[in-house]
């Protein structure tokens, strides 16, 4: 079982959904490994506290309540793309994920081996749009692969 609160997205996934301006829960060494955007914020710098701008990229910490806390500055932020576990079971996916975001995605794409090895405890995971439109920005997300998709 992970016992660290951290988890990378692998850089193919996020450079498939497009350029970000911000990461705010993320990593010296994550952001090296996935340059997930132009900016980020460490757990030091406090990315709950800090402004957001722009287009954010988000792979909360999964710690309750900060899991919780991201996923309201995302929803209030209103333009990034968010991914978490499909915790379908958890009311926090409810309050938050199923009543505050645009769409959510769920499912593997088909060749997304790191993410289904990095989720191999059966839980899917679940990208959240929560982004204005945008002139020249398409919310048709490239991945392939067998996924669910809700839209409010």
């Amino acid at each position: 079982m992970k016992t660290s609160d951290e988890w990378y997205t692998p850089a193919e996934i996020i450079q498939s959904l497009g350029e970000f301006d911000l990461d705010p829960a993320s990593s010296e060494e994550a952001y090296r490994q996935n340059r997930s955007a132009k900016h980020f914020y460490t757990v030091e710098e406090d990315g709950l506290n800090k402004d957001w701008h722009g287009r954010v990229w988000l792979n909360p910490p999964y710690s309750n309540p900060l899991i919780q806390q991201f996923l309201v500055r995302m929803a209030e932020h209103n333009n990034g793309i968010a991914l978490v576990f499909a915790k379908v079971e958890a009311k926090w996916f409810h309050d938050i994920v199923l009543r505050r975001s645009s769409s959510c995605m769920t499912g593997y794409g088909s060749s997304d081996r790191t993410a289904r090895k990095a989720y191999s405890r059966g839980t899917a995971p679940c990208w959240l749009h929560t982004e204005r439109k945008t002139p020249g920005y398409s919310q048709t997300i490239p991945l392939k692969g067998n996924f669910f998709i809700y839209k409010q």
